[in-house]
């Protein structure tokens, strides 16, 4: 049987019976933002997507705790939950960004410390200002240490070493001064995918709703912030012909 070949860039059309209301998943809800986001899609996406679907497809469930699975009146849909989840967030610090949204931020009971080489503690050094504007808050400790004493609240139960020295890593191999726009969007991608869910983290059906929901309010909801689909669909059609239902 040939692969099945899925559709991009799409909305799916709501479903008959939407799930119930859930409980908020551990996301800012982001706040509208008439800014471009990074990797858009095309501008007819802007049409395509005046009317919210996500949060009322019919969802089936987990797929390897990765992918979650809907259906809707076209077909059958996989949203990727880590893509999807990068997008809610990486907007969300848009607007924080921006100035049209004050999401929380959680400081740490025990500052965490974080060693660097000379060049990259001149880079981070560079950022300071801008990342405690996003609710990152680090100070120099003495030499190339540096002090991270508070932290936006979706990062508050992840490792903060590692997106430290990723943000670090980013601006030497982009090279690009910390005050170019450019730059803040990438300091913005690598925060919203270090705090964004993972890969094999089962959600439960509460978890899954307020996913869906959210990505209803993002702007670009079809690409995470490094352009990857944040979900395919296959049609009816295309299910009924594989099968063999259609000739």
């Amino acid at each position: 049987m040939a692969e099945p070949r899925p559709t991009f860039g799409h909305p799916p059309a709501a479903a008959a019976s939407a799930a119930a209301p859930a409980a908020p998943l551990d996301l800012p809800a982001p706040a509208a933002s008439s800014s471009p986001s990074a990797a858009a899609p095309p501008a007819r996406q802007a049409d395509l997507w005046r009317a919210r679907r996500f949060g009322s497809l019919r969802v089936i469930g987990q797929l390897h705790a990765t992918y979650i699975v809907c259906e809707s009146p076209e077909g059958l849909i996989l949203i990727d939950q880590h893509a999807a989840h990068e997008r809610i967030f990486f907007e969300a610090l848009k607007a924080r960004r921006a100035g049209q949204s004050s999401q929380p931020s959680q400081r740490l009971l025990v500052p965490e410390t974080v060693e660097l080489g000379f060049r990259e503690a001149q880079l981070l050094e560079g950022l300071l200002p801008r990342l405690a504007a996003l609710g990152l808050e680090i100070e120099p400790f003495g030499g190339n240490t540096f002090a991270v004493k508070s932290v936006p609240a979706m990062l508050a139960e992840g490792e903060i070493r590692p997106l430290i020295t990723a943000l670090v890593e980013k601006m030497a191999e982009t090279g690009l001064a910390p005050d170019v726009p450019a730059a803040l969007d990438d300091c913005l991608i690598v925060i919203a995918c270090h705090g964004a869910i993972r890969a094999h983290q089962t959600l439960s059906p509460a978890q899954i709703q307020s996913l869906l929901d959210q990505l209803d309010a993002c702007d670009n909801p079809s690409h995470c912030p490094h352009g990857r689909p944040t979900w395919i669909q296959w049609s009816v059609r295309f299910l009924e012909k594989s099968f063999k239902r259609l000739a």
